[in-house]
């Protein structure tokens, strides 16, 4: 990007060991310099000679979880028109109480360098610990349906409500601050911020045509609220504008789709060949989440970040005490935030890696 902007742009940069400027400040030929180098000198002594590492209390940040569950379930099977079933249905009950805590200290007034019209310089006031808190309850009900049409073909149902804790670094409420009057930011978390819920319904075929080898098809449907995501929102703090970015909870969101999986074990091959495998998946899916104008500036639908189509193949080879493992894994293009810098959408390409990894048992042990 640099290169792009810029051709002429310095690609080397000078720098500097940090151990040895210390290492010199802590000389007497850098504290001579100072205008009271005793007084100085007195201080280095009583940290054993040389500088030591002072906690910060400004990136403090501590994020507590009382958590409080119970769940009741059962479980059932029987014929239906001569074949098998079962089923097992429960539901779950969670509470859950957070306590962000974090030390900040409040902008009392900010004045533009007069030195540097592109920097300003903030007035703070005292350090001083703020907390943030929040809570919520939720009921979590499942049954899952298993049908044998055949021995080798299986049906599944199921359908539930599960629950996604939002992830700790957004529930932090430390706040930090960028003083740039053409892009003044303030970064801070949300303690208030719900769990993802999702309303699940899945349904899939299972065939197993070998004793180890299989194919599946699945199909998933998801209704997800609260679903969050990073934001950055125009704010004003002491008449200057800043940019703010925190989490948020989206109205709501649906992810559909599907997967295909197929798995098969060369077993009738001959020895030593018996060993070989492949492992295979494909998972489309599709999304989109609403978010009111009052989070945002824009109001639409959009794709529901971090969801994409993905893909795995991997070739295998497990027969005694040797096992290799050749895979590769493709993730497409998915959107990471639907408002990032400048209030605008930020996505990560399509991307694919390739492993490879082996392991040979000495014996039971080793």
């Amino acid at each position: 990007l640099v290169d792009g902007a810029s051709p002429t742009f310095p690609k080397n940069w000078v720098v500097y060991d940090v151990n040895k400027l210390f290492a010199y400040l802590a000389t007497p030929a850098a504290y001579n310099q100072l205008p009271n180098p005793d007084a100085f000198k007195a201080q280095l002594d009583a940290n054993g000679g040389g500088f030591k590492a002072t906690p910060d209390p400004h990136t403090y940040s501590r994020i507590r979880e009382r958590i409080n569950s119970a769940y009741l379930s059962s479980s059932w099977e029987g014929d239906m028109w001569g074949l098998p079933w079962s089923l097992n249905a429960g539901v779950r009950y969670t509470k859950t109480n957070t306590v962000s805590a974090a030390y900040s200290v409040p902008i009392l007034g900010i004045a533009v360098n007069p030195n540097d019209p592109t920097n300003a310089i903030p007035t703070y006031g005292s350090l001083s610990p703020i907390s943030q808190s929040g809570e919520y309850a939720k009921w979590l009900p499942s049954a899952n349906f298993k049908l044998n049409l055949r021995d080798d073909l299986v049906f599944r149902f199921a359908v539930y409500k599960t629950m996604t804790r939002p992830d700790l670094s957004y529930l932090s409420s430390a706040v930090s601050y960028n003083f740039r009057p053409q892009n003044q930011t303030i970064d801070t978390g949300n303690a208030a911020l719900q769990p993802y819920i999702a309303k699940n319904a899945d349904a899939g075929l299972e065939w197993y045509f070998a004793d180890t080898s299989y194919l599946a098809l699945d199909g998933f449907y998801k209704r997800v609220y609260n679903f969050s995501t990073l934001i950055t929102t125009n704010t004003e703090l002491l008449g200057f504008p800043f940019q703010l970015t925190q989490p948020v909870n989206l109205n709501a969101a649906t992810i559909k789709g599907a997967e295909l999986t197929f798995n098969y074990h060369f077993t009738h091959l001959p020895s030593p060949f018996d060993g070989l495998g492949i492992a295979t998946n494909y998972t489309y899916v599709t999304s989109s989440a609403s978010i009111s104008p009052n989070k945002i500036a824009t109001n639409g639908t959009f794709a529901v970040p971090g969801i994409g189509n993905s893909a795995n193949a991997a070739v295998y080879y497990q027969k005694g005490p040797v096992q290799l493992r050749l895979a590769y894994n493709w993730r497409a293009k998915y959107l990471t935030s639907i408002a990032g810098n400048q209030s605008q959408p930020t996505s990560v390409k399509s991307y694919g890696q390739l492993d490879l990894s082996a392991s040979y048992d000495i014996n039971p042990h080793v």
